[in-house]
């Protein structure tokens, strides 16, 4: 069907602009399976006039079949680069797709405009220059070539460069379908319209839907020639709007949410290397994430908010976790990630800090380590149990933890890379907490066995964290990573499993406080119930230690009070002294 053009009563055509928005598009090739005809040429202009120039005509295919998404065709060709386009010029490919029979040259008498599709795509990608980061071993001594390519000034990444991809993917949309005209906006901006504004030209487009920017090479006067791979692949409309609705998406997070281009890569090729199902099976739980991941810190802050003491809780696991989140924020500063992220583990390293000002008060000193934290109540016998497994638990840690330090921060300084001594510090503390920072769960492992329960703790947020380590676990066989990073992700799912174990074997205890502070029987807040025939012992040494303080206390007070009874008598005396001379001296001189 040929398009008709609107014109006025005198005869002069409408503008499309002007003509009144229909509610649909109708298709201007109705006819399926026409046979098509393919050019692609390659020239440095983007207005293209050169049809009688061959040797631009790169690629040529005849008799595809309009609507066949089985007719895929693929060939591969090897360009020479002029010194124009190795110095940052610019080269397009321009595709034109006719009725057979009809050439796409409009000086030619075979040519129908609406019997012909055009499309421009520029090959020569012009983009920031990638930023190069200089790396240096901060112990072994440097070759000379290796010296001069370090004292190569840093690279400027503001500078604009021109880059190849090696792939051209033409897609033609081969369904014929009524097209509602309140599409969304990246839909419409493919639509081309007929002359008349009701119906539309077949979506004719190129795929830069699986461009990685891992792909792009730099094109600079070292390079000589490229590989190209010409691809023919008609889609369907359903799978159009798919993708470039992600695509724009991609975009707009981008743009307005800080993402990195190396995120959505990362998507990207996700989407590409992943089994369907598998991956069907990852979009759920990732949804499941994202749930877990705010009842935890719904229930955290519950937990804490409520949280007068530590009886059963590790404190020194907390002063450790506002460590390694400090350690991980400063290190995803240092390696320019997304806002976003930085921000969310800021917010992480808000809250552990949070939890320690609820329940202690840090005050700061003088000395080594410079902080006191100094209990807000009174602490409970079931506390200071706490307080002297915990320390017990850290004294073991101690022997394992220091060792592993050190031999991570020798082998980072002498087999490892770094841009200085502030990345090597930052880089060795995030690669000693990413290796080993599951030892930090184990001090409460520790006071979980000695005071033989598990009713102190935090289970809601617990069981909602340890949730998704099985969901971060499977992520970790479908993103793109290292099989060692792999392992990692597994690590805390023994300490999860070592928890379930003792919330198993130890029973429940009905008088114990729970995690809200309730008991189930009214001698439950007795602590002496919990304290074994050992524990008993200390607690009544505990006990004699503090008769014996409250003695002291008492006779520093008596102390006290003579030696202000004192003073005040003394001061009493040189005040009547004092009245007695000034009378005297009053007397005198009125003599």
């Amino acid at each position: 069907m040929a398009a008709v053009q609107v014109t006025n009563e005198d005869g002069s055509p409408i503008p499309v602009a002007e003509i009144p928005k229909p509610a649909h598009y109708l298709p201007l090739w109705e006819q399926k399976h026409a046979l098509l005809d393919l050019y692609v040429y390659l020239d440095p202009e983007e207005d293209f006039q050169s049809f009688d120039d061959i040797s631009k005509l790169v690629w040529k295919q005849q008799n595809l079949a309009f609507g066949n998404l089985t007719d895929v065709r693929v060939e591969e060709i090897t360009l020479d680069l002029s010194p124009e386009i190795q110095r940052n010029g610019s080269l397009y490919a321009h595709m034109f797709v006719t009725h057979k029979g009809h050439s796409p040259d409009p000086d030619a008498k075979t040519y129908d405009d609406d019997k012909t599709l055009h499309y421009k795509k520029l090959l020569t990608r012009f983009q920031k220059k990638h930023k190069t980061v200089v790396k240096k071993s901060l112990v072994k001594k440097k070759a000379e070539d290796d010296q001069l390519v370090e004292a190569v000034p840093e690279v400027d990444d503001s500078k604009w460069v021109s880059y190849w991809w090696q792939n051209l993917t033409i897609c033609l949309v081969g369904d014929i379908v009524t097209i509602p005209s309140g599409v969304p906006q990246p839909i419409l901006e493919h639509i081309d319209l007929a002359p008349d504004g009701i119906h539309y030209y077949p979506v004719f487009y190129t795929d830069d839907f699986w461009l990685l920017s891992e792909q792009l090479q730099p094109i600079n006067q070292t390079l000589k020639s490229v590989n190209l791979t010409l691809k023919w692949e008609p889609k369907s409309w359903w799978y159009f709007q798919l993708l470039t609705t992600m695509e724009d998406s991609f975009n707009q997070q981008m743009t307005m949410m800080g993402s990195d281009r190396r995120e959505t890569d990362e998507m990207k090729r996700m989407f590409s290397d992943t089994n369907p199902i598998l991956l069907g099976i990852t979009m759920f739980v990732s949804m499941l994430h994202s749930l877990f991941d705010f009842l935890a810190f719904k229930n955290d802050i519950t937990f804490w908010k409520d949280k007068k003491n530590t009886e059963g809780m590790s404190f020194r696991t907390i002063v450790m976790n506002v460590f390694f989140q400090l350690v991980i924020f400063l290190y995803l500063l240092d390696n320019e990630t997304s806002w976003m992220i930085i921000i969310s583990n800021g917010i992480g390293l808000v809250i552990e800090a949070w939890k320690i000002n609820k329940t202690v008060i840090v005050k700061t000193t003088a000395a080594f380590p410079y902080v006191t934290f100094i209990d807000r109540f009174k602490p409970s016998k079931l506390a200071k149990k706490t307080r002297k497994y915990d320390e017990m638990a850290f004294k073991y840690l101690s022997y394992v933890l220091y060792p592993l330090l050190a031999g991570y921060t020798i082998y980072s300084a002498i087999y490892e890379e770094h841009k200085g001594w502030y990345s090597f510090v930052v880089g060795t503390l995030v690669g000693f907490v990413y290796m080993f920072g599951f030892i930090n769960m184990t001090p409460q492992l520790f006071i979980n066995y000695k005071l033989k329960s598990v009713a102190h703790m935090p289970w809601k947020t617990f069981m909602y964290k340890a949730l998704n380590t099985f969901i971060d676990d499977l992520f970790a066989f479908v993103i793109k990573m290292p099989w060692l990073h792999r392992i990692a992700c597994l690590r805390d799912d023994l300490i999860f499993f070592v928890y379930l174990y003792q919330r198993w074997i130890y029973p429940e205890d009905k008088r114990r406080r729970n995690e809200f502070g309730q008991v189930g029987d009214a001698d439950g807040a007795n602590d002496d119930d919990f304290l074994s025939d050992n524990e008993e012992e200390d607690d009544d040494k505990d006990k004699k230690d503090e008769k014996k303080d409250e003695k002291k206390d008492e006779k520093k007070e008596e102390k006290k009070k003579d030696a202000e009874a004192v003073s005040t008598s003394a001061s009493k005396a040189e005040a009547s002294s004092d009245g007695l001379k000034g009378r005297k001296g009053f007397k005198e001189d009125d003599e």
